[in-house]
């Protein structure tokens, strides 16, 4: 699965951090977590189809195809503890890639953490608009934020970008949650405290998905806290490094 995958290859790293990036994001998302991750957790970043160096190729709207290739491009890689963590809609991809793995038998994560998305059982309850014209697609942009002003106002550049969002939307406008068992994986939730879009509790149901821990945490910021400081960054640094141990409480 090359591509799939921007990995920073850390040769004292204990453990990994497979991040998953938001809708309309990139592997350039998490540049700025290669200093708090340290030499001890390996980047790898997922880069999506459609943006950056895969610009070509066409973007995927079906959220269990993209979890299902992040799955086999983290089977690909050599053995060792990893954390997968995702971001909005990435938390959703991530979620479905540990459960692909553990269908196809294949490297469990130690632990998966999430940010500022509801748990995947939950019913959507946003308009949807991956098939809004491009008028009512641009001004979701510009409410939400997210993508950078100058993209959105530029109508050049942003016609070239609309294929990749839209599919992106449809990506987790389209995704349903199927019946499995929990994860046999700790479930770490992260939050902006002031978030205009989820509440604390809107997070707490992902507790209903793993037969393991459960923790919600509360950062500063909002909606895009994890552009606003390292906190979070170390949050996952620190997850990932517990994670090296060979022995796992429980049964």
């Amino acid at each position: 699965m090359s591509g799939w995958l921007q990995r920073e290859y850390a040769p004292d790293a204990v453990a990994r951090a497979v991040c998953v990036p938001r809708a309309g994001g990139s592997a350039r998302d998490f540049d700025a977590w290669r200093a708090p991750l340290g030499s001890q957790v390996e980047l790898c970043a997922v880069q999506l189809p459609g943006r950056l160096d895969r610009y070509t190729e066409p973007a995927l709207s079906d959220l269990l195809e993209i979890a299902a290739a992040v799955a086999e491009a983290v089977w690909a890689l050599t053995p060792a503890p990893f954390v997968l963590f995702g971001d909005c809609m990435g938390a959703l991809v991530a979620f479905e890639a540990a459960r692909a793995l553990r269908r196809g038998g294949g490297p469990a994560p130690a632990a998966l953490v999430v940010s500022s998305y509801p748990a995947p059982h939950q019913a959507r309850t946003e308009r949807r608009y991956a098939d809004a014209t491009p008028g009512e697609f641009r001004r979701r942009l510009q409410d939400v934020g997210g993508v950078p002003a100058a993209a959105i106002d530029d109508d050049e550049l942003f016609e070239l970008m609309l294929p990749t969002l839209r599919a992106d939307f449809a990506a987790f406008e389209g995704y349903a949650c199927g019946e499995e068992e929990p994860l046999d994986a700790g479930i770490h939730a992260l939050l902006g405290r002031g978030d205009p879009y989820y509440a604390p509790s809107d997070l707490a149901g992902w507790q209903r998905h793993t037969s393991r821990d459960f923790k919600l945490t509360l950062f500063e910021g909002g909606h895009f806290f994890l552009r606003e400081g390292d906190a979070a960054a170390m949050f996952v640094r620190d997850v990932a490094v517990a994670s090296r141990a060979p022995e796992r409480a429980g049964p």
